[in-house]
């Protein structure tokens, strides 16, 4: 019965460490490309992190599905200054891994 509890109790915190964080509310500062990258790169003017990443800068891979969907709908909260949530899963080196978006009003 412990051994039950204890794989229960492991399996439960495998979890919740997986799970995925969303900024708070941001304005978007500058979008950009890497140097010899097909990723995307977003700073935004409050210079949050999350995920304990050590850089404030929001990475988004060019091999996420989402990828074309992220980048229109962060240009277009960056050209109305709208603010935006992102959602962050993990690392990706320094930068947080960026996989989705919302804008709002």
């Amino acid at each position: 019965m412990k051994k039950i509890i204890c794989v229960f109790l492991l399996s439960f915190v495998a979890q919740a460490s997986l799970a995925d964080t969303s900024t708070p509310l941001i304005t978007i500062k500058a979008i950009g490309t890497g140097w010899g990258s097909s990723d995307l790169f977003i700073e935004s003017n409050e210079n949050v992190i999350v995920e304990d990443c050590s850089n404030v800068r929001l990475k988004v891979s060019s091999t996420n599905p989402m990828f074309n969907h992220i980048l229109s709908i962060a240009l277009s909260a960056y050209h109305t200054k709208s603010k935006v949530t992102l959602r962050v899963k993990g690392c990706d080196g320094t930068d947080m891994n960026a996989v989705a978006i919302k804008i709002t009003d």
